[in-house]
């Protein structure tokens, strides 16, 4: 009896895949019947230990009278693009925020694991910097003086501290000529 308990168990997963064969018998002859008019009609097919896989529905199918050889009617070619026009001079800057963060063990406290955090403004162009007067920053309510105002361009408008955990920056851009500032968003998470 201990020779025949191999061949018991090889027989195991054939028996029950013959089984739910045999149960879904009326949903397995739709399954083979669907894979083969899609493979007929040229869709990809695989079939491996994750499972079987189904390319998309080919769109080459013929629709339609075949077209007769000769000369084609030549479609319409849309005209040119215009050129991109300089941007007048009173439109906004097209600015955006960035930022850095590095871990920093120095300044931990309380348990929380602190980061150097640097934020600076970045334009496309640099005249786009040119034309912006002054940032003012609007950290999380937990900082202590949550709203700094940066007026240094050198550094484009930088603002480096300390912090931790995760929150939405939001940065009021005041440019020249203008007297509404322009409001950026950033979500930081460090």
């Amino acid at each position: 009896m201990k020779d025949w308990i191999p061949f018991f168990q090889s027989l195991i997963w054939p028996i029950v895949v013959l089984a739910l064969a045999f149960k879904f018998r009326a949903g397995l002859g739709r399954l083979i019947e669907a894979i083969n008019s899609r493979v007929e009609g040229g869709d990809s097919f695989e079939a491996g230990a994750s499972g079987i896989k189904l390319g998309p529905s080919s769109p080459q199918t013929p629709v339609g009278v075949e077209p007769q050889p000769g000369a084609q009617p030549v479609p319409q070619v849309p005209p040119p693009l215009a050129e991109p026009a300089e941007a007048p001079p009173d439109a906004a800057p097209s600015v955006h925020l960035v930022h850095s963060a590095q871990r920093d063990s120095a300044v931990d406290r309380n348990g929380y694991l602190y980061f150097r955090l640097r934020i600076a403004l970045e334009g496309d162009t640099d005249s786009d910097l040119d034309r912006v007067d002054k940032v003012v920053y609007h950290l999380h309510p937990t900082f202590r003086d949550p709203d700094r105002v940066v007026t240094n361009r050198s550094t484009g408008f930088e603002l480096t501290t300390a912090a931790w955990g995760t929150f939405n920056l939001t940065a009021d851009v005041y440019v020249k000529g203008s007297s509404e500032p322009t409001r950026l968003e950033r979500y930081l998470n460090f």
